[in-house]
Order: C-alpha cells, then structure tokens, then sequence
C-alpha cells in the first residue's frame, strides 16, 4: 500500500511505502529542523512553494540514503480545499526521471496518508488519444 504515517503529534518524523509494479520504495521523512518557526512548518506563500518541509530518505540494504524533499501545500480548489498536504520530489540515478508524488490525509488526524503518483501530461496533448 502507498502509505506515508507521521510517528508523532508534531508531525517530525514519518515513515511509509511507495511501489509500483516495477520497484518498492521505503521512506522516512525528516523534518527540517531549521526550516520550522517554533514548531511550525514552512508555509508557501505567494513567491512560490517556500522551504521543504522534510528531507525524504529512501532505506534500504545500505542504510538511508537521502533522495529528495517534501513541501507542505494547502489545497485552493475542489473538494479538499483547505486540505494540507505534501508533494514530494523523489529521484536517484537509478530513476529514469525524478518521481513527483502527493500524500493526502486519509484519518481524522492527519497522521495517515495516502501517496500518490500521476504521470505528467504533454503539453498540447489530446486527452482522448
């Protein structure tokens, strides 16, 4: 299951798996420490999506590698507005393209998500093709 569970209130430290059908993926992420205001996560703002949040390791045979960030976003339209969540930039020289994924809460809490993975769509390309 692509899940992503922060292990504590304040939400410092997660763990979770991403797969697909080619290659699983184990994950922690860390929480910035530097980037967070008295406890508070970086906020984006109008310039842009702001700090990363946490720095995403993947874990394997070797220990933890790092392989990339997460931001923390708060939906503006559809459904979940309002809705914070993560997109994460994954990549390692053994990717064809840096992964760029989701987390959306999937409990009261927040402490569980689910993460998420869409391909990129072409510019100009026909969505019925």
């Amino acid at each position: 299951m692509n899940q992503l569970t922060f292990q504590d209130d304040k939400r410092q430290f997660a763990t979770g798996k991403f797969a697909t059908l080619q290659f699983g993926l184990n994950l922690e992420f860390h929480a910035i420490a530097e980037n967070w205001k008295a406890g508070n996560p970086p906020a984006a703002d109008a310039n842009g999506p702001g700090r990363p949040a946490y720095d995403v390791y993947g874990v394997g045979q070797a220990g933890a590698v790092k392989v990339g960030a997460a931001w923390i976003k708060e939906a503006k339209r559809g459904d979940a507005i309002g809705t914070k969540f993560l997109t994460i930039s994954i990549d390692d020289p053994s990717f064809d393209a840096p992964l760029n994924l989701s987390t959306w809460p999937t409990d009261a809490k927040g402490s569980v998500h689910t993460i998420r993975w869409e391909r990129p769509r072409r510019a100009g390309a026909n969505a019925a093709a």
